[in-house]
């Protein structure tokens, strides 16, 4: 993978994107993960269950209830739901087993794909590293 040069714009992409989120246990911080998704219209989002209980992963908001976009029913151990979005748009999801349980798909024609989140690790030691050396061997 080649990655931008510093100051240099991110492609944007228009062709559609398979992106996953791992559900986890509440109790790990983020149960949804990522909790928030950018992705272009006609793009495929598929959330699997690793937690050891049963959730949901339904559209709308835990206050007012469903909107009836996408649902997944009841999601056992180790299952998985995916829906494409194919309109632009903000989408809002909870689980109703557990409402505290809450995510976001954003759907834009500019939406930019995420590098896996080991990638800006991997980046900044490998900066850190050539500053180290050049400092270094300077004197």
């Amino acid at each position: 993978m080649i990655l931008p040069s510093y100051g240099e714009e991110i492609p944007k992409t228009s062709t559609p994107m398979q992106v996953t989120v791992i559900i986890e246990p509440p109790n790990l911080g983020t149960p949804f993960d990522p909790k928030e998704v950018h992705i272009v219209p006609n793009s495929t989002v598929t959330w699997i269950n690793n937690d050891n209980v049963t959730h949901t992963v339904t559209s709308g908001d835990p206050q007012q209830g469903a909107d009836g976009k996408f649902d997944s029913g009841l999601l056992k151990p180790g299952k998985e739901f995916s829906h494409t979005f194919t309109e632009i748009g903000t989408f809002y999801y909870y689980c109703q087993v557990h409402p505290a349980m809450t995510g976001i798909v954003i759907v834009n024609v500019n939406a930019v794909p995420e590098f896996p989140f080991v990638m800006p690790i991997l980046l900044i030691s490998f900066v850190s590293l050539l500053v180290f050396y050049k400092m270094k061997f300077k004197f």
